[in-house]
């Protein structure tokens, strides 16, 4: 019965917050307009709230905790990702970007570091100051996927001192004779070999923060790495834990000719490898041996999910659903 309207007219799109309290409205005749859901709220009403002209925003979402709002424009020869401090509208920074995304620019999930996809490399930025303090070298990167939620196990007790890390996947899609590959990074000292990352003396004796990485150590190689070869694209799920990571490879045509949607595999990577301490793994996920294969004997893939509570003692599961028609579950 009944409800609040909290703007009319023309809207093109609206992003709700991560904790469900705030509301971002586009209006084309106005911009970008906030309305404060919380039950404390004077006025429910959307108000415009950004520092600067945002009428020709077209794509918007919020960092993992709200904290922060990234807007995409049409490019017209000026910076158009744009960063803003969700609460007050202060623009913070801003990136070129040509394609209509917002994958480029990600958050960890503590919201400390911020990761920007440029030509065959990632920037890694400190969220508060917006220095840089550190990049992968990947020649070829299309995508990276970092986990927007962590966990922890109820038998894991982790130190007010410890030192927090990072995982992140990178997708390369193959080239003329050369295939696909998955990587299992970890931020600072897994980034791979050509990659490096900001000491705490670099950064404090950086004035512009952006352009020191020659100076900077290097850090070690990928926790594990996949070859792929029949692979376009690369959809990552994190598990609740942030600690391993499904892949789901896709080609979008199918050579056999057996499937619309193209061929698809599903690949595990797990950040600690019990057999070789240190590293990583890649593993090809099993699947049923009853499924319906297709005429190259593979199982196409229709879904896969993890079972998102990041209590649960022990390894937490995860569902695939595969097969042609009828798929198992």
């Amino acid at each position: 019965k009944g409800g609040t309207i909290l703007h009319e007219g023309k809207t093109t799109l609206h992003v709700l917050s991560p904790n469900g309290q705030v509301v971002f409205i586009h209006d084309v005749s106005v911009g970008l307009l906030r309305s404060d859901l919380t039950e404390n709220s004077a006025n429910y009403k959307a108000q415009t709230f950004l520092k600067e002209d945002s009428k020709a925003v077209q794509l918007a979402k919020c960092s993992p905790r709200g904290s922060f709002l990234v807007t995409w424009e049409r490019h017209s020869g000026v910076n158009n990702l744009k960063v803003w401090e969700s609460n007050n509208g202060t623009l913070l920074t801003s990136f070129s970007c040509k394609k209509a995304t917002l994958t480029g620019l990600q958050w960890t999930h503590d919201e400390k570091f911020a990761f920007h996809l440029v030509t065959n490399e990632i920037h890694m930025y400190d969220a508060n100051t917006w220095k840089r303090v550190g990049k992968v070298r990947c020649q070829g990167v299309s995508s990276f996927s970092l986990p927007s939620v962590k966990g922890v196990a109820p038998n894991i007790i982790v130190g007010k001192d410890a030192a927090e890390k990072y995982l992140l996947t990178v997708f390369t899609p193959g080239t003329k004779g050369k295939p696909s590959r998955v990587d299992l990074l970890r931020y600072p000292d897994r980034m791979g070999r050509e990659s490096s990352t900001v000491s705490a003396d670099a950064s404090a004796a950086s004035t512009g923060g952006n352009n020191n990485d020659a100076v900077n150590p290097p850090s070690g190689p990928a926790l594990t790495s996949k070859s792929l070869f029949n692979a376009e694209e690369a959809q990552v799920q994190w598990s609740p834990r942030a600690d391993s990571a499904l892949v789901l490879t896709q080609t979008s045509i199918d050579s056999t000719g057996e499937s619309y949607y193209g061929s698809s595999h599903l690949f595990l990577l797990l950040e600690n490898d019990p057999k070789r301490p240190g590293n990583g793994s890649a593993l090809s996920v099993p699947l049923p041996p009853e499924a319906a294969k297709d005429a190259q004997g593979t199982v196409p893939i229709v879904s896969c999910s993890w079972v998102s509570n990041p209590t649960i003692t022990g390894t937490v599961p995860f569902t695939v659903i595969s097969g042609r028609m009828p798929a198992l579950a």
